[in-house]
């Protein structure tokens, strides 16, 4: 841009305001550089959030179209160090909602970052059924609902479906802060209490090698169960493909590795009544 003006200002021979146009345009056009790539090295904001229990570190990605929030409670040990990462955008499934609600009206993510292992070797998950680690989550779902006042829709994956189920155990009004609650590759030891009301979406990989801990089979029969107890919707949606292979607990089918666009339009659906763009 700046070499075009220069060459016609010298055709013009207007030299002296060759200096000064490219010392007022170059801040100008890096400027405008900057901005076109803000967008890719936009990093989540890390918001600690207080309780009667301490602190509890979450990652937030807002999007301006976005028409609800979808807050994950992680399987596994449940403590990522999220704060110290601080990733630009959040992986897994919620990558692709994320990318899709750039451009379309969307959700906003939360990823909940427990402080402390929320248990996982030997299939020890005793710690998500504390008050402590369900108090927190109270504390974080009253949070963004204020900040954002959009519903709140929770999702819990592995071990994490054992997290929601229990907040959503806990008491009614538990039930009545969430828009949604979705139960994905859910633990078997997963339990629903009667009575329910609040929608519910189970999502589960057909051929899920994790059937030790998250068998397609005993989702099923929760889900059969829930459909007599909860008075609000209740659906079971199976992904199916993808690619198999690799430790059954961390990888393959059970994280719909090779799903993921039909795992993350199943959520898009659910929460935003739409199909995913």
């Amino acid at each position: 841009m700046i070499t075009l003006l220069k060459r016609t200002l010298l055709v013009l021979g207007i030299s002296r305001l060759i200096i000064n146009l490219e010392f007022y345009m170059r801040p100008i056009i890096a400027l405008i550089f900057l901005c076109l790539l803000s967008p890719l090295y936009s990093a989540s904001e890390i918001i600690s959030i207080p309780s009667n229990y301490g602190d509890t570190q979450t990652a937030y990605w807002p999007s301006s179209n976005s028409k609800a929030v979808l807050l994950l409670i992680p399987g596994g040990e449940g403590n990522f160090d999220i704060a110290r990462k601080n990733p630009p955008k959040p992986n897994w499934v919620l990558s692709i909602l994320y990318n899709k609600s750039q451009k379309h009206l969307g959700v906003d993510l939360v990823f909940f970052d427990s402080p402390y292992s929320l248990g996982w070797i030997g299939g020890n998950i005793a710690p998500r059924y504390t008050k402590d680690h369900l108090g927190r989550l109270l504390s974080v779902i009253n949070f963004f609902k204020a900040k954002t006042s959009k519903p709140i829709y929770l999702i819990g994956h592995s071990n994490g479906t054992i997290s929601v189920s229990e907040f959503l155990n806990q008491s009614s009004e538990n039930q009545a802060l969430l828009a949604g609650a979705i139960l994905s590759a859910s633990r078997n030891e997963t339990k629903l209490n009667p009575p329910l009301n609040v929608p519910i979406l189970f999502l589960h990989h057909e051929d899920d090698a994790n059937g030790r801990w998250t068998s397609y089979g005993t989702a099923q029969k929760l889900y059969d169960k829930a459909l007599i107890s909860n008075s609000s919707s209740t659906q079971f949606l199976t992904v199916h493909g993808g690619d198999s292979g690799g430790n059954p607990s961390i990888s393959g089918h059970h994280m719909y590795e090779g799903s993921l666009e039909e795992a993350a339009g199943y959520l898009w659906e659910f929460i935003l009544k739409e199909k995913m763009p």
